[in-house]
């Protein structure tokens, strides 16, 4: 019996050390790394833009980034998506939210609503099995009223970092503040599928803002605004 006490004890601390080490693996992908002189311009050439886009798509479906959702929630789960994105563009912030937002898209497809015919557009050129894969791994829980269920708010993503990339290329939160209410509008009215959503608004709101900190500190994360409050009847 006493054996039997050994073997449970030594499983326990075993356990326990494995988890703390995995946590702290887990931790590099939750820090922003330094990057020096000028090989962000690199990222702006079209066949970095490319490859990096694709390598954060990559990142998201990982089995890497599944355990950062589990061990520290969805909303830090944002930030590691950011971190990552400025470690593959050597912190370009532009960059960095602009795949950030791509690598987001929870559809495959957009439809556009016409009377005679439906017309679709491709928004990704991952396979069906490597959208899935990724969509499936976005954090989904990011709000303390964000629906039960595997799909929850993950649609909100795309709104944040969207617009946080506008916010911080036009230098101004006023480009958003102008056409959120207008985009979600025409998104009812002509988008497939498409539907008006004050949430929606709330997510494009606090993406503003985070946006538009990043022109001071581009070391800002998600987790700071996506829980902060805003006051989406400026869109009015």
């Amino acid at each position: 019996m006493k054996y039997l006490l050994y073997f449970v004890i030594i499983f326990v601390l075993s356990s326990s050390h494995l988890y703390t080490q995995s946590k702290d693996s887990l931790g590099k992908y939750l820090k922003f790394e330094d990057a020096g002189g000028f090989d962000f311009l690199l990222t702006y050439f079209p066949s970095f833009y490319l490859q990096n886009s694709i390598e954060l798509k990559k990142f998201v479906r990982s089995k890497i980034f599944k355990k950062i959702r589990l061990t520290y929630g969805d909303v830090k789960a944002m930030d590691a998506v950011f971190i990552r994105s400025m470690a593959l563009t050597k912190n370009n912030t532009a960059i960095s939210l602009l795949i950030s937002t791509l690598a987001c898209f929870d559809h495959q497809l957009v439809g556009l609503k016409n009377p005679v015919l439906s017309i679709f557009f491709p928004l990704t050129s991952e396979s069906e099995v490597e959208f899935y894969k990724r969509v499936e791994n976005l954090p989904a829980h990011i709000y303390d009223d964000s629906p039960r269920g595997k799909i929850g708010d993950r649609d909100k993503l795309q709104h944040f970092f969207g617009s946080a990339f506008i916010s911080f290329v036009f230098e101004s939160r006023d480009p958003v503040d102008r056409t959120a209410r207008f985009i979600e509008l025409f998104e009812d009215a002509v988008i497939i599928d498409g539907a008006y959503d004050e949430r929606d608004l709330r997510a494009n709101c606090q993406g503003s803002e985070f946006g538009f900190a990043l022109l001071k500190n581009n070391h800002r994360l998600p987790s700071e605004f996506i829980k902060g409050p805003c006051h989406t009847d400026k869109f009015d």
